[in-house]
């Protein structure tokens, strides 16, 4: 069954004892797999962790998954530190002024309290407990996005076997009026000759060869035949697993090039409506087609 490349999803893991994550995944139609994580300052480091649970069930599409990360109130650690480089900075300043303008006294520990932007605000992070909750939180998202592109898709194959239901019953009636040809072109050569040669006798067994040597020219025998072969083999690349979209794409380029040759082969206008029909439905497969994963 195909799987459609548009669809969305989202989760927000909160039975995890240490952290609120909510996962929010978005993916629509692209020719290869292009994933764009957006996670919050400081927790680049999940990015890999966070692939590593998409790559192996999304293959193609362009996805972008959102997170966020809030550490429970109750759990949340943290502890205030003085930035170092920050002091000496200050204290390295604050001693060339002294000494360039010659001030008396010395700096002391109620001076430096007052420094602004000296303290930080340092969290302590449990890293594993983290990870494991934003791949838990990422499993519940896609999850939910391939839920919705196995609808979709669902929806896309019902929509292609009608199409394909359609093509092959005007590809028959294309055969049937083809067996009609060799007749057709047989009365227009007489008429034709009887027009040009008017009272002359025409002789029958050399029209008979003309009217062969035409009707073998303009056979379509063959490609109908690879055009109903290409019908059944994008029907049962429908039912097959995996990433199906380009190969179905392909199918349908072989069945544009095989009714082309048609159309050049011949020019009889009942046909030629019908052409009009199959190229028109290849070209909406081919919109559905590029949306299959």
């Amino acid at each position: 069954m195909p799987f459609s490349m548009t669809g969305y999803g989202r989760y927000k893991l909160e039975d995890d004892p240490n952290y609120l994550v909510s996962v929010e995944v978005r993916s629509v139609n692209h020719r290869f797999f292009d994933l764009t994580v957006r996670l919050p300052k400081n927790y680049s480091w999940l990015e890999e962790s966070i692939s590593k649970q998409v790559r192996p069930v999304l293959h193609r599409g362009k996805i972008d998954l959102y997170v966020a990360i809030e550490e429970r109130p109750e759990n949340r650690s943290c502890r205030l530190e003085i930035d170092q480089a920050v002091l000496a900075d200050y204290l390295r300043q604050l001693n060339q002024v002294r000494k360039e303008f010659r001030l008396p006294g010395k700096i002391g520990v109620e001076q430096i309290l007052l420094l602004p932007d000296l303290f930080v605000k340092k969290e302590e992070v449990n890293e594993e407990a983290l990870e494991q909750a934003v791949v838990k939180a990422v499993q519940g998202a896609v999850q939910e996005l391939l839920a919705m592109r196995r609808r979709e898709g669902e929806n896309l194959a019902a929509d292609l076997k009608v199409r394909i239901q359609r093509l092959g019953q005007t590809i028959k009636e294309i055969e049937r009026l083809a067996v009609a040809l060799p007749g057709l072109y047989r009365e227009k050569l007489t008429k034709a000759l009887a027009e040009l040669l008017a009272e002359v006798e025409v002789d029958e067994h050399r029209l008979a060869m003309e009217v062969l040597f035409y009707v073998e020219r303009s056979s379509i025998t063959e490609e109908v035949v690879r055009f109903k072969s290409h019908l059944e083999q994008f029907l049962s690349t429908l039912t097959a697993p995996g990433a199906i979209g380009k190969k179905l794409d392909f199918i349908c380029q072989e069945l544009n090039r095989e009714i082309n040759t048609i159309a050049a082969k011949t020019s009889e206008l009942s046909i030629s409506r019908y052409i009009v029909e199959v190229k028109s439905e290849i070209e909406n497969m081919r919109e559905q087609v590029q949306n299959i994963e």
